[in-house]
């Protein structure tokens, strides 16, 4: 095929070619978000009793955990539960892998 100045440089019967060539990919399957069966209400428990121990005081809890509390002093939390949950998630540290590591502990 000759290619006019400015057009492209393939037909569409090059790209119904192409696209026959092309496998249909299935995405994976999505995880299941359930509780219990990786050590989440062990890590869940952990927080909260190291919130209770220290009365919901952001600075002795942070103390304990070694983390810095400047999250949870701008965005503090509601209670033990909602502190416990924000931890895990990573909102309330500046680094989560090493919330989840600390967590784990607990499980």
């Amino acid at each position: 095929m000759a290619q006019a100045k400015g057009g492209p440089a393939f037909s569409l019967g090059d790209l119904q070619a192409g696209a026959k060539g092309l496998q249909q990919v299935e995405d994976a399957p999505k995880k299941a978000e359930g509780k219990g069966d990786d050590g989440s209400d062990a890590a869940l428990g952990g927080l909260i009793e190291i919130w209770n121990n220290h009365g919901g005081d952001i600075e002795a809890i942070y103390a304990e955990l070694g983390e810095n509390p400047g999250k949870a002093i701008k965005y503090p939390p509601s209670g033990a539960e909602d502190f416990a949950q924000k931890y895990l998630d990573g909102k309330l540290t500046y680094d989560g892998d090493r919330a989840q590591a600390k967590a784990s502990a607990w499980s």
